[in-house]
């Protein structure tokens, strides 16, 4: 039995966001009906695709039910009423002009089902000066300063490598869709929440922004690396890259010592608090790196893992889906 068992979700939203939200619902039990124009959602045309069908697609919509509906005529209009009936949640992407078009504003699907919880997501916020602007994952990192802080120092801005302001946007209209739920179980009413992409975006800037707005300074991008915090990057060893964080004191004389770093190099410093060592960090970097270069990642994992310090190999993607860890949480699953 899932945990929102008995829930039905309407998903008329498309391409990435909301259909990660209505996922991130259907894997917690939700029973989530897809609704999809005659045109099908855009998202089914992005590559790549295997015998037909968009990869893209398919991995943001599983555990869902399907269904076709013109929401321009009447009869479409008939078929979502009935759906609408027994909903508990809806989510929604639409821009302002076409949510009006089609009777799908908040306050008229409310009027309908006061019970319903509807959760939009939106480029900027439906009631700012920006509302009719549209925004994507790509601008979205550029605007909130993610991409100015990503990519190796003095090099170009660079995208994260997935579309983390649409997947957070999706995990927060997912995480609304429940606090809604659960003001509905105390107040017996639905109510309206939205979650614009540009702000879910800035959300995950976090200690960055606090630093930036307090010191007027901005940050530059470090490459795999922290702004505070050394040695902590990802090091080349002899035949891939293996990720080293030294997140605390303790486990700098354990690296040390696992990796045989001399401290000849260090010319004398006393590099046992982070302090010194992120003031030094070409020199600490240096060290770790001069280590790890007679070393393979399999022989830099193991001895890491027997003193205790945080580490993991630069997996790529297929490898990644491919640990022990994986399989043992069963997180990989094939579907029909």
């Amino acid at each position: 039995m899932g945990l929102l068992d008995g829930i039905r979700v309407l998903d008329l939203s498309r391409v990435l966001a909301g259909p990660y939200a209505g996922q991130l619902l259907a894997d917690m039990g939700a029973d989530v009906i897809k609704i999809e124009p005659p045109e099908g959602d855009p998202a089914r045309g992005i590559g790549p695709h295997v015998d037909g069908r968009s990869l893209y697609f398919s991995a943001l919509n599983s555990n869902k039910r399907g269904i076709v509906l013109d929401l321009a005529t009447g009869a479409g209009q008939e078929a979502f009423a009935a759906l609408l009936a027994d909903a508990d949640i809806l989510l929604e992407n639409l821009r302002p002009a076409a949510a009006r078009r089609l009777g799908l504003e908040s306050a008229s699907l409310l009027e309908r089902r006061p019970q319903l919880v509807v959760v939009s997501i939106s480029g900027y916020a439906r009631d700012s000066a920006w509302s009719e602007v549209p925004a994507l994952d790509l601008t979205a990192q550029a605007e909130t300063g993610i991409m100015s802080v990503t990519g190796e120092p003095g090099g170009a801005p660079v995208r994260a490598g997935v579309p983390v302001g649409d997947l957070a946007a999706g995990m927060w209209a997912a995480m609304a869709a429940l606090a809604g739920t659960v003001d509905r179980l105390r107040t017996g009413r639905g109510r309206a929440i939205e979650v614009p992409l540009i702000d879910a975006t800035l959300t995950l800037t976090s200690y960055v922004a606090t630093a930036a707005a307090h010191t007027g300074v901005d940050p530059a991008p470090v490459g795999s690396g922290h702004h505070s915090v050394a040695p902590y990057r990802a090091y080349p060893a002899s035949d891939g890259w293996v990720a080293i964080a030294v997140i605390g004191d303790r486990f700098w004389p354990a690296l040390a010592a696992a990796l045989e770093i001399d401290a000849a190099g260090f010319d004398g410093r006393d590099l046992a608090l982070n302090v010194a060592r992120h003031a030094h960090r070409e020199v600490v970097d240096a060290a770790v790196v001069t280590a790890l270069s007679r070393l393979t990642v399999e022989e830099v994992c193991a001895r890491l893992a027997a003193a205790g310090v945080p580490h993991a190999p630069v997996n790529g993607m297929v490898d990644a889906l491919a640990t022990p860890y994986v399989a043992e949480r069963g997180m990989v699953a094939e579907v029909a």
